[in-house]
Parts: C-alpha cells; structure tokens; sequence
C-alpha cells in the first residue's frame, strides 16, 4: 500500500487517489462541524472561517510534502476558536456585532439611505433585483429594507399592501404592471421614458408636483404605463 499519511516527496498516482478520498470523508465532517448558521447564512466571518477550512483540507492534495497531522492541527485549532467566539458572540452584543456585522437599514420609511447604499456598494439595479428577490416589483410597496448581516436583504411593506387580497373580496384584478425605471440616482433614463411615450419637460411638471426642483435629489423614479409615478429621494441635502 502506498504511503499516504507522511511527507512524501514524489506521490504515486495509488497515494493521490487514496489520499483524495481521505480528504473527501474530513470535509464531509468539517461540513457536519460547522454550524448550520455558517452555511445556510453565512456572515463575513463565516466566509472567512470556510475558506480558511477548505484550503487547509485540500492541502495534501496540492502538496504531497504536507501531511495529513500538519492538516488536522489548524484544522482542530480553528474549530476551537470558531466555537469560543461563536460562545461569545452569544454572551456579548458587541463582540457580536464586530464578528458578524450589523443589519443595515436601506430604505427607510419609504426614504433611501444613500450612504448605506453606498457604504455596501449597491447601486439601483442590485437593489431592484433584491426586492423582486423578496416578490417586490414595485418599490413604492416598500417600507423598510434591510440588508442583513447574511448578505440578504429583509422587505417590510406598508400596511396598505399587506393583509386583505382582492381574492378574499371576489374582487376582479386589473393586469400587474412593472413599472420601468426613468431616474437613476439623478439621471433620466431617456430609453424608457420612450417606452412610456413620455418626454423629458412632462417628467419634470411631475417632479415639480413633488416640490422637487434638483433632479440630482432623486435616487429613483418609476413609472407605469399608466404614467403613475414614483420618486424615492435620497437622503443627502
């Protein structure tokens, strides 16, 4: 049987396949060591934690010269330390925090939080891909968005848009309408204002409506085919 387990300058190919399948069965148990959060929502330590884990458990397949005791002491050494600061994080808030991150709100009472936005590198199109993520296609519907320390991003609606359906009245329902998008971050998007069949001076009456004089104060606004529109300003004066 070909060795396997020690420093091995020159690996046959009998010790690559044995020591394939040996590496395979440790990162089937790291994966059941882990914590569930780690996997199924997975904060910026976490990533870190995983990526540390993987690469130390494919080191012998990389290096014959590593063996396998120099791959299972980081690999315990990192477990205690991942469930000593998993322990405190329970006991402490802000260790938490520092660890895991904190929620950010995005949009908050209907209003963007443009440094937030920013600070998290996330422009319109990412932030209107989430929403619909959430089963969001019309902004105006939002109340709060947050993005979590995970990485997704948590939608609480208004009260108008929640509880009664027109199927719970038997009430008939007019056709859904995705409404386009024609300011972003304070620039027209002229493509769709053609699609609605609107042009740039009726655009502008419907701000001044808003008492909006500066373009540059809108991060977004929508509008439908039925020409209603939306404006979400940004918070920076």
């Amino acid at each position: 049987m070909p060795d396997v387990f020690g420093v091995i300058e020159e690996i046959s190919l009998g010790g690559y396949l044995i020591r394939t399948l040996i590496v395979g069965v440790v990162g089937f148990f790291v994966g059941r060591l882990v914590s569930r959060r780690a996997i199924s929502q997975m904060t910026t330590y976490d990533f870190a934690l995983i990526w540390i884990l993987g690469a130390i458990t494919v080191s012998p397949l990389l290096d014959g010269k590593v063996s396998f005791t120099y791959m299972l002491v980081p690999l315990l050494t990192l477990f205690f330390w991942h469930i000593v600061f998993s322990l405190i994080s329970l006991k402490n808030r802000r260790f938490g925090f520092f660890f895991n991150g904190k929620p950010a709100i995005l949009i908050d009472n209907g209003r963007v939080v443009l440094k937030n936005l920013r600070r998290q590198f996330i422009n319109v199109e990412l932030l209107l891909s989430e929403l619909r993520v959430n089963d969001v296609f019309d902004v105006s519907q939002v109340k709060y968005a947050i993005l979590e320390p995970n990485g997704f991003i948590s939608v609480m609606k208004y009260d108008r848009e929640s509880h009664v359906t027109p199927k719970d009245m038997n009430l008939p329902v007019s056709a859904t309408e995705i409404p386009l998008v024609v300011i972003n971050e304070g620039h027209i998007v002229h493509e769709n204002l053609n699609k609605l069949q609107v042009g740039e001076g009726w655009l502008m009456s419907q701000l001044t409506k808003e008492n909006i004089t500066d373009i540059n104060d809108v991060f977004l606004g929508t509008m439908n085919k039925s020409k209603k529109m939306y404006v979400l300003k940004n918070d920076e004066k």
